[in-house]
């Protein structure tokens, strides 16, 4: 239950009680955020010592980081199992129970939405914070293995942040707080995680609007098609951008940029409008 009673305890014991609901709601993101690390540090000391940093990252830092998310679900599956339950139950998780419609529909509002993002920052004047934005996203693409990177970007990443965020964290801080408070330190912490500070900016915004999503569908799938939705912007832009004929076609000038911004944020808005309807008319 969101908020759960605590006006009968002392000072200190809403302290403890509130610090133990945090940590509990850490615990899969420490996992998380440690194993990739693990294994990418065992990748470079035992294996590639030779190569510099940045040839290791090139070369196989998506292979090793990957390795450390799929270790990370298996010890949450055998977390769940033990406690007589099972992952999907935990992280409230139901592919079965989605509507078509529905899915497809969170997930062109993804895609239509980090459309909007990207046109309006590739469209801002460069100064640091974007440079910094540029930055990251030649990191996230240093690893030439395309089929890593695609499972990586648009399939791993959304399905564990989500089961790590929005249903283990969020699940356990509502435990104690309230839908609010819970929403937004979730958020926050997801936001946190994103590197540059336009990243997190609407890593902060993506992060509410998933959260609420899944509190409303009592279901994280559809948050999990939303993030799909949105990482898989990065896949098409790497293959256009792949191609230098092609993204001379696509990207050649700052009015197709701008127009592709326009149309994604009015089919995120259109989506959205019809979505938020939905539920107000069921509410009535």
């Amino acid at each position: 239950m969101a908020g759960g009673s605590t006006k009968n305890l002392s000072t200190q014991q809403k302290i403890w009680v509130y610090t133990g609901c945090f940590l509990r709601a850490l615990a899969p993101l420490a996992l998380y955020a440690f194993l990739p690390a693990l294994f990418l540090a065992i990748g470079y000391v035992f294996g590639h010592s030779d190569m510099t940093m940045e040839e290791f990252f090139a070369y196989g830092a998506n292979f090793y980081s990957s390795l450390g998310i799929f270790v990370s679900l298996f010890i949450f599956h055998r977390r769940s199992k033990k406690r007589g339950s099972t992952l999907t139950e935990d992280a409230t998780l139901y592919f079965r129970e989605m509507k078509p419609a529905k899915a497809i529909g969170f997930f062109i509002f993804g895609f239509a939405s980090a459309t909007a993002v990207s046109a309006l920052i590739t469209l801002l004047p460069e100064f640091i914070l974007t440079r910094s934005y540029h930055s990251s996203i030649t990191r996230m693409y240093l690893g030439r293995d395309f089929l890593l990177t695609l499972v990586t970007i648009m399939f791993t990443a959304p399905v564990t942040e989500e089961i790590i965020f929005r249903g283990y964290m969020l699940n356990t801080l509502l435990e104690r707080l309230p839908e609010n408070i819970a929403i937004t330190v979730s958020s926050v912490i997801f936001a946190l995680l994103h590197g540059s500070f336009i990243w997190m900016l609407y890593a902060f915004l993506l992060g509410q609007i998933l959260a609420k999503t899944s509190m409303k569908e009592d279901n994280i799938a559809y948050g999990v098609l939303l993030h799909i939705g949105f990482n898989s912007t990065s896949i098409v832009n790497l293959l256009i951008t792949e191609s230098e004929s092609l993204n001379g076609i696509v990207f050649g000038s700052k009015a197709l940029i701008a127009l592709y911004g326009v149309l994604g944020l009015l089919a995120s808005v259109v989506l959205a409008g019809i979505y938020t309807g939905r539920i107000e008319r069921r509410k009535r």
